[in-house]
């Protein structure tokens, strides 16, 4: 009879799966302990200014990180001044006296959480971690509460998940579980969706981290994944456009930081047993590169596509968080590198300032600090970014047909640029979010719209007080690829109802742009775009805009010009008169205009406009205007801003009837060229009316069509 204290077939020692079991214990451990050095690093690294895996570009190894020893030597922190030689450390109680914790917020700010970015900030000091545990068991022990829920279940746990994570190892096994169970606790009781999701699914991630729990890691990745995926409700839609809050384009605001997001988590399980798929990274890529890239103009995102991040003054330069994500995906072995590649070159290009000064620059680096510090993860994405309450059709000579209440289809192939420090260079239609994106070598110009599928820009937590009209047609232009696009520097300046492409009754009151319902959609199913990946149409229906009875708008889109159309503009119930404003931005140069004669064209700054209409004049002028970020955010700066602004457009007058107007577009163009242009304008407007608008550019011999019958929308190249 065999003994079993020293057979090996009875041994426990040597028994397979035991053996097994050990071996994948072990692995766990390891994997675990590779994500967490992974994000202590991107925590150190970013709150330094560098990024371990900028400095490691096309890092493949996952344990290279991991074999890395953390920093010991100097401090590192989020402040520009060293808390060493700061008096702002906490009390023995672990609290500062500077900070209301009684405060409830307002919906945006919530003064309490400035407790744990300090104590993340001193967490990232190896001499101030045993203060970062104090203050971190005082948190706790006030709990303070916010009225917006987006703070108690995102802001706040994810401030000190970090902190725990950097402190973990003087932590017990028991003080783990209590702080464990603490991130657990801050969990909410509604189901989330896009970016909503990977927030607060990342909370629970740190959680899993902290307590070396495999389980929790598996399924908060897992929840993460399924945001990787086309969707037709909030979060990335097949067209790689984004949606958050309802049908509305989101891209510059929660999308942005969902791309700041997943890049991180990405990161740093890749080479795990929880790391994303291939088809989910090559998803985020697509993303990134066919969505994001496109809406990004001068290191920044294009405003119309930032939903109320449009009126947060330190919302208009995401380049340094964004080229991190574009990193950190990089070294977690994503597809399309090349392209990535030039992407980070881009915005790296776009982040520089350019030579010399503009008469907006006082204006701009006012807006750039009028709102103060914000609030930051130090992972690098913004802890108080957003919180709710926180094909084209093919090429042609043949009519190409767009049922306008389907969408769904991606945009078609693009042209690109060889030029790899470049913007990308085509054209694309983003029929999800009713908007289009023409982009030329030197200058784009993006429509933005809405329909009875879409819904405009909300206004929420006292954010976006005036942008009633940012769905109705807004069209930007921007020259060349700087910092300052003609908009950034003279947002709060701005008259509200003469925003670039709208058109719009002109209330005499600067504040009675109040932005619609939230989640009112707009008026008409008659809104569509077309592209061949070169040329593009834009086209939507006024009708039912606020007191508009009817009218058709269209944007004709070519090589090195755009043609904006507009018939039958009928407004019987106006109460002040309409207008078309084809630009509203800052002045640069003189305002030069042509002969009188004949009607006049206008070039202002690097832009030259010319109508096609004897019918019609435009209007032009320069004037000073002043204004404040607190005019159209309740948290916004009270500091009074000044600059030149240039606008031009056409005035339809008080209650007008079947009004059209038609304007040539010559962005890059000096007065000479417009001057040359208005003798030759090598364009014809061949149609104007409420059934059909066509233009034909004589250089090329392209012309576009867009028809409006009962069908729907029709769009033709020939």
């Amino acid at each position: 009879m065999p003994d079993p204290e020293t057979d090996p077939e009875t041994d426990p020692e040597t028994d397979p799966e035991t053996d097994l079991e050990t071996a994948l214990e072990t692995a766990l451990e390891t994997a675990l302990e590779t994500a967490r050095a992974r994000l202590r690093h991107e925590l150190l690294d970013t709150a330094s200014g560098t990024t371990a895996v900028g400095a490691a570009t096309g890092l493949t190894d996952p344990g290279l990180l991991t074999r890395a020893a953390l920093p010991t030597g100097p401090d590192v922190s989020t402040d520009p001044h060293d808390l060493a030689d700061r008096d702002d450390r906490p009390g023995s109680d672990g609290t500062w006296p500077d900070l209301d914790y009684a405060d409830r917020g307002d919906g945006r700010n919530w003064a309490p959480l400035e407790h744990l970015s300090r104590t993340l900030t001193l967490a990232l000091s190896t001499q101030h971690r045993p203060t970062a545990l104090t203050a971190l068991e005082a948190w706790r022990r006030r709990g303070p509460r916010s009225a917006n829920w987006w703070y108690n279940e995102i802001a706040a746990p994810q401030l000190a998940g970090d902190a725990l994570l950097l402190l973990a190892d003087r932590l017990g096994p028991a003080e783990r579980a209590a702080w464990g169970a603490w991130l657990a606790g801050c969990a909410g009781p509604a189901e989330m969706t896009g970016q909503n999701l990977v927030w607060t699914q990342a909370v629970v991630l740190r959680h899993g981290l902290l307590v070396d729990d495999a389980g929790l890691v598996a399924s908060a990745v897992a929840r993460m994944a399924t945001t990787l995926r086309p969707t037709r409700g909030e979060g990335i839609q097949d067209d790689f456009s984004f949606h958050q809050h309802g049908a509305q384009l989101y891209s510059g605001g929660y999308g942005f930081a969902l791309a700041a997001d997943l890049g991180l988590w990405i990161y740093v399980v890749y080479g795990t047993p929880w790391a994303f798929g291939a088809a989910e990274v090559g998803f985020f890529t697509d993303f990134l590169l066919d969505g994001l890239r496109w809406a990004i103009h001068g290191g920044a995102f294009d405003f119309t596509a930032m939903g109320r991040n449009i009126t947060r003054a330190d919302a208009h330069r995401p380049t340094p968080d964004l080229r991190t994500a574009i990193r950190r995906l990089r070294a977690a072995g994503a597809p399309r590198q090349a392209e990535l590649a030039a992407f980070e070159q881009h915005l790296t290009k776009a982040e520089r300032p350019t030579a010399g000064p503009t008469a907006g620059s006082a204006a701009e680096l006012a807006a750039g600090t009028a709102l103060g510090s914000a609030t930051r993860t130090a992972a690098g994405t913004a802890a108080g970014t957003a919180p709710r309450s926180a094909p084209g059709a093919a090429a042609g000579s043949k009519a190409a047909r767009l049922t306008t209440g389907a969408g769904g289809a991606r945009p078609t192939a693009t042209t690109r640029t060889a030029r790899p420090a470049a913007g990308p260079v085509g054209c694309r239609y983003y029929p999800r979010s009713d908007y289009l994106v023409h982009r030329r070598p030197g200058w784009s110009v993006s429509v933005r719209m809405s329909s009875t599928r879409t819904a405009p820009t909300e206004s929420m937590n006292g954010e976006n007080l005036r942008g009633r009209h940012l769905g109705d047609g807004v069209a930007p232009i921007r020259v060349g690829d700087g910092p300052e696009d003609g908009y950034r520097a003279v947002i709060p300046l701005w008259d509200w109802a003469r925003l670039p492409g709208v058109t719009a009754e002109q209330h005499p009151d600067p504040a009675a742009p109040l932005p619609r319902p939230n989640g009112q959609h707009g008026a008409s199913p008659d809104v569509g775009g077309w592209t061949d990946g070169r040329h593009g149409i834009a086209v939507m229906r006024l009708a039912g805009t606020d007191r508009i009875a009817d009218g058709w708008k269209a944007w004709f889109c070519f090589d090195d010009v755009f043609v904006a159309l507009g018939a039958g503009i009928t407004a019987p119930s106006a109460a002040y008169p309409v207008v078309t404003t084809i630009d509203q931005r800052l002045a640069t140069g003189p305002l030069t205009t042509g002969p009188l004669t004949t009607g006049h064209f206008v070039h202002q700054g690097r832009i030259g406009y010319l109508p096609l209409s004897g019918r019609e004049s435009l209007s032009a002028r320069v004037e000073r205007r002043s204004g404040s970020w607190s005019d159209i955010t309740a948290t916004g700066s009270t500091e009074t801003l000044a600059a030149e602004v240039f606008t031009v457009g056409f005035d339809h007058g008080p209650r007008p009837t079947g009004a059209t107007y038609a304007c040539l577009v010559l962005p890059g163009a000096d007065a000479a060229d417009t001057a040359a242009r208005w003798a030759d304008p090598g364009v014809t407007v061949l149609a104007n009316t409420p059934l059909l608008q066509a233009v034909r550019c004589d250089r090329s011999g392209v012309t576009l069509t867009a028809r409006h019958d009962a069908r729907g929308l029709a769009f033709t190249r020939s």
